[in-house]
């Protein structure tokens, strides 16, 4: 597995090096300049990121944002280093793309967990990459088979389309805010009341992604519901799209705002 590690403090950068390198079958590499390990990540494609909090020229959630960016870069396990405990770094982080924090000071006991625990999960997206490729491709949406289960009714297909399109937003928007805050309690409420949204549609893979969030949530593993969010965000997204055409004349400018 391949690391990197992006600190401008020559000493924690030695030190991160030198306890990443006791992680077995890992393979480190050091950055002193955010701008250098960004710029690597582009055209690489690392099994986990180390980053500092505070450095020049932008710090490690600015580094975090710009690096989700990328083209399949949205999944790669990122763990933060800083000094700070206070509330605001954390959300602006989770906010941005950082799966996990680490609060300095630390030791090897602290770390090793979340690096082994964040290159595990690192493994089991690689198990799956065509899974989650044909997700994308493939139309999410069965409306045949949807307007089955509404006994043929089209105008009630129409207006079920439109409660989605007008709620899911706010659902999303939720339990983005908050993983933000850590809340996983509120998490798995707004994840189970989004699946129940999507379960009107014939839709399986936007179910199960959101199934996902709601059983990571509820195990209390803050992490795993992160990732796994990332992943029903965009299918959720899509199936928004789809819904669309079915929607009345005008209804869906009404319901988007």
């Amino acid at each position: 597995m391949d690391i990197i590690i992006v600190d401008d403090d020559i000493v924690s950068l030695t030190m991160l090096k030198q306890l990443t390198e006791k992680l077995p079958e890992c393979k480190v590499k050091e950055f002193a300049h955010p701008a250098l390990g960004l710029a690597w990540c582009k055209h690489n494609d690392p099994d986990l990121i180390i980053v500092d909090h505070l450095m020049p020229a932008f710090d490690g959630i600015e580094f975090t944002r710009r690096l989700r960016t990328f083209p399949g870069r949205s999944e790669t396990p990122v763990l933060m280093v800083t000094a700070s405990d206070e509330p605001e770094v954390r959300n602006s982080a989770l906010k941005a793309g950082v799966n996990d924090l680490l609060t300095k000071p630390y030791d090897f006991a602290q770390l090793q967990p979340r690096a082994t625990n964040m290159l595990a999960l690192r493994a089991s997206q690689k198990k799956e990459p065509e899974q989650n490729v044909a997700a994308r491709r493939k139309s999410l949406l069965d409306a045949n088979l949807t307007l089955e289960r509404l006994a043929g009714d089209e105008m009630l297909l129409g207006k079920v389309a439109v409660a989605f399109i007008r709620t899911a937003p706010q659902l999303l928007a939720s339990i983005s805010s908050a993983l933000g805050a850590n809340d996983l309690k509120r998490t798995f409420v707004q994840a189970h009341t989004l699946k129940g949204a999507v379960a009107a549609f014939e839709a399986p893979v936007v179910f199960n992604s959101v199934l996902n969030v709601e059983r990571h949530a509820k195990n209390d593993d803050a992490q795993a519901a992160a990732a796994a969010f990332r992943l029903a965000q965009e299918l959720v997204a899509r199936l928004l799209k789809e819904l669309l055409p079915l929607a009345p004349p005008g209804a869906e400018l009404e319901a988007l705002g």
